[in-house]
């Protein structure tokens, strides 16, 4: 009997370790992005060559969107509270500095998601994931396919969703007719260089959040 019941231990504790989420302070992650009309299910030409990197080290985090008509980078550093967006569009270049207070603001729409988990899984790109909707105050719809046992020590990322506790594997927006689909197609989590998070102004316009809101509405 005793014997029996130290299989059994043996047992959960050993599963328990191979379930546990594992926690990642520093890694690179690409997203495929993909563009595809509601209605037709016709993919954007434009969009075969977008693509969405991730950056995290420690509180640090970059996000660059790379598509046919320009770039666009976001820095943050959640330790000392700053960071910066810059977009590099038709020769034009602009660099937005950001409070912590502004960089809050720019992602509130994601970070305040309410989600359902549903019971349905999914393999993508070798991960196994829960899918978890959630709509937008616009009526928009958002499908998230998480990796559970997975999730990063920084939530203060751009692709983080803080209700869900695992890593976005690809993440689905339904917005104006289109759907702007992001998939995970690598993860490295060799050192990550420190200058990514650095600020670059040379050629760039530089503003504060608040004047960079008032000069995109005119």
């Amino acid at each position: 009997m005793i014997k029996y019941i130290s299989f059994l231990a043996f047992l959960f504790f050993s599963f328990g370790k191979i379930e546990a989420q594992k926690i990642i302070n520093e890694a690179t992650m690409t997203y495929k992005v993909e563009v595809e009309n509601s209605t037709s299910n016709q993919q954007s030409q434009s969009s075969n060559s977008n693509q969405y990197n991730i950056y995290i080290k420690g509180l640090s985090s970059r996000s660059d969107l790379i598509t046919s008509m320009g770039s666009e980078s976001a820095v943050y550093d959640a330790k000392k509270g700053n960071g910066y967006i810059a977009k590099s569009y038709s020769g034009q270049k602009l660099l937005i500095n950001l409070t912590k207070a502004d960089w809050m603001t720019q992602n509130a729409k994601f970070q305040q998601l309410k989600f359902n988990v549903t019971s349905e899984t999914k393999n993508i790109s070798g991960y196994d994931c829960k899918k978890a909707i959630s709509k937008l105050d616009s009526g928009e719809t958002i499908i998230v396919y998480f990796e559970p046992n997975l999730q990063f020590s920084n939530q203060d990322y751009t692709l983080a969703f803080p209700e869900l506790k695992g890593l976005p594997i690809m993440i689905e927006r339904e917005s104006k007719g289109n759907i702007f689909r992001y998939t995970l197609s690598d993860i490295i989590y060799d050192n990550v260089a420190s200058n990514l998070f650095e600020i670059v102004q040379k050629k760039y316009r530089v503003m504060n959040y608040e004047d960079a809101k008032r000069f995109q509405k005119k």
